[in-house]
């Protein structure tokens, strides 16, 4: 019972690897809308396993481990994919795949770096998939963009290979942004993630699928304008 006990976040994060790689076959076969699900199905996952992990006080490095493959995949390897699908005019497509090999970079420099308990330094790579996972969502859905997507290749080469390009570097900058870890719920101490939150739920309500690169936006934003994200919680 207690090795069950002990194997179910690292079962969660298999999930998040599988729908990663659901997402990736996905692509080859040029559903993109279908694996922008898997990638928020992965990202859930993602969510879940820690969840999980700290619900049950189950901790071990296998775990840590497990979780950046399955991140790399599923948020490194999968969005790069889906760039480069979403340029698709070589040899610019090729840019996509800076993807992957900065999520790798952000992802170990994180196992690394002790000051990540609180805040990020970087984008993180889960937010940074979704991000890129919007767009062909916004794309299937809505009919501006759909009609753009398809006529203006010029635009669509330039402004995915500029997406590509800022999502590979937000990965690996030194700026502070906050986790939406909430330690208590004293509105003192979670101002800034209470605060994104009500404005992120206003945002889809009212824009749909193209308020996720809103919400993205407002997040950096966000960070940028607050220091006290960025501080230990105090305890509840």
């Amino acid at each position: 019972m207690n090795a069950i006990k002990k194997n179910i976040p690292n079962a969660i994060t298999c999930l998040n690897l599988l729908f990663g790689c659901i997402a990736i076959v996905f692509i080859f076969h040029n559903r993109l809308a279908d694996a922008s699900w898997m990638v928020v199905f992965a990202g859930i996952a993602d969510f879940f396993d820690g969840m999980a992990a700290r619900a049950l006080k189950v901790h071990s490095p296998i775990g840590k481990e497990l979780d950046s493959l399955a991140d790399m995949v599923s948020f490194g390897v999968a969005p790069g994919m889906m760039i480069y699908q979403l340029i698709g005019t070589p040899p610019l497509n090729w840019i996509g795949l800076m993807v992957p090999v900065f999520a790798a970079l952000r992802l170990a420099k994180f196992n690394i770096d002790t000051r990540q308990t609180f805040y990020f330094i970087g984008l993180p790579s889960p937010a940074n998939a979704l991000l890129i996972a919007s767009f062909p969502l916004i794309i299937a859905h809505d009919s501006y963009w759909h009609a753009v997507y398809f006529s203006n290749v010029t635009f669509v080469v330039w402004f995915f290979s500029a997406i590509a390009v800022a999502c590979s570097a937000l990965m690996v900058s030194p700026v502070n942004l906050f986790s939406l870890k909430i330690k208590n719920t004293s509105w003192n101490s979670n101002k800034t993630r209470y605060s994104f939150l009500i404005l992120s739920l206003i945002c889809l309500i009212v824009l749909g699928y193209t308020a996720v690169p809103v919400i993205m936006l407002l997040y950096v934003i966000l960070s940028l304008m607050s220091k006290k994200s960025f501080e230990a919680p105090p305890a509840a």
